[in-house]
């Protein structure tokens, strides 16, 4: 008997996965076809979607997108989903191995967890209880080791981490997720689509589009640097949530909340639009439930900077400063210099910043003062 598992994240089940599913199945024309969604993969920090939605997505997109001659063989394994907490694939093989001891198991993953193979748990092991597939995604990098038997039917070149990002902007992944896959997200509000919903309500249009520019920069940066995608995704399209408050209006809102910004009743009465960056910080709590500090800090400091600046912080005040909706002469080399050095970037950045206000005779913030001289400490 012959047991095809497909296991992995599934976060979400995209074009290719349902193409890696189904050349499996033609090579190896199994008796049976077990889908094994993770709780979480133990190599990653979190699962953005939930287990009842990754349940719902894997039925929809694989199991269901099957041709029937395979959909009548396979079922979707939920023992790991149910948990509660990380399983190692070594565990969930070693079960299914004890429950039918006649199986011969075949196990299939994408291009990027095999390339990962040697950092699973107990990989000598899991090559004795299965054997091992992928396939190639194109543009994906690692060398899979050769003990892997290739599927040579071509890939869509659809990863699920660029997917995300995608939808956290609100770009058009139409041509890389299922169309049932798509409709549950959208219903759901799933991978920012909700948090994007509240934002536009909020926003201008041009605001809105800023934004969503700010974002795609900062989550291009923080793969370009090794930081956190999500993170610097969430920073970068709630960045100018306070701009909903009217610049009229920024000081007096920031004194019913307490907030607390160095000046700020000087700065209230000089440049009021300078306070949008601490509402942003406020809206983002109250509004949007964001807790994490480090995407709270990025989000305050991304107007004024700050004497102390994380590598968020100053990735979200480079993205903010040099999108690609920004017009100014200088932005496009801003930009290109943000991917060779962000540490340059930023001081670049901060010091366009400085002489605009200086060309036009406006007050400084004694931040920006700070966080200038702090370089030069």
């Amino acid at each position: 008997m012959r047991t095809l598992v497909f296991g992995g994240s599934f976060d979400p089940p995209h074009a290719g996965h349902a193409a890696l599913l189904a050349a499996a199945a033609r090579a190896l024309d199994p008796d049976s076809i077990v889908i094994v969604p993770a709780w979480r993969n133990p190599l990653k920090r979190r699962a953005p979607a939930g287990p009842a939605d990754r349940l719902a997505m894997a039925k929809a997109g694989l199991l269901d997108a099957l041709p029937p001659r395979w959909r009548a063989r396979a079922w979707i394994h939920t023992a790991e989903l149910s948990s509660g907490r990380p399983i190692y694939t070594v565990d969930t093989l070693a079960r299914l191995s004890a429950d039918a001891p006649k199986a011969e198991l075949h196990f299939v993953v994408g291009h990027d967890a095999a390339a990962e193979f040697g950092r699973w748990k107990d990989p000598r092991r899991l090559r004795r209880l299965a054997r091992w597939w992928t396939a190639r995604r194109p543009g994906a990098g690692g060398r899979i080791p050769s003990f892997f038997s290739m599927l040579r039917s071509p890939m869509p070149a659809a990863s699920s981490s660029e997917i995300r990002a995608r939808l956290a902007v609100g770009d058009d992944v139409s041509d890389c997720l299922p169309a049932a896959v798509r409709r549950h997200i959208e219903r759901r509000g799933l991978y920012g689509l909700g948090r994007l919903r509240t934002l536009r309500g909020l926003l201008g249009a041009r605001r809105y589009e800023h934004s969503r520019h700010v974002a795609r920069l900062a989550g291009r940066l923080a793969r370009r640097w090794g930081l956190d995608e999500d993170q610097a995704l969430s920073a970068g399209i709630l960045h100018d949530c306070g701009r909903s408050v009217p610049a009229t209006r920024m000081g007096r809102c920031a004194r019913a909340r307490k907030l607390k910004l160095s000046r700020r009743e000087q700065t209230a009465r000089l440049a009021p639009l300078l306070l949008h960056a601490y509402l942003s910080e406020d809206v983002c709590r109250r509004r949007f439930g964001v807790s994490d500090p480090a995407v709270l800090s990025a989000v305050r400091k991304h107007t004024l900077g700050d004497s102390r600046m994380s590598r968020l912080d100053r990735l979200l005040y480079v993205a903010d400063s040099c999108s690609l909706d920004r017009s100014y002469p200088e932005a496009s080399k801003l930009r290109a210099l943000a991917f060779a050095d962000l540490d340059q970037a930023y001081e670049a950045c901060l010091a366009n910043k400085l002489r605009g206000c200086l060309k036009d005779g406006s007050w400084i913030h004694p931040l920006s003062l700070s966080a200038w001289n702090s370089l030069r400490e």
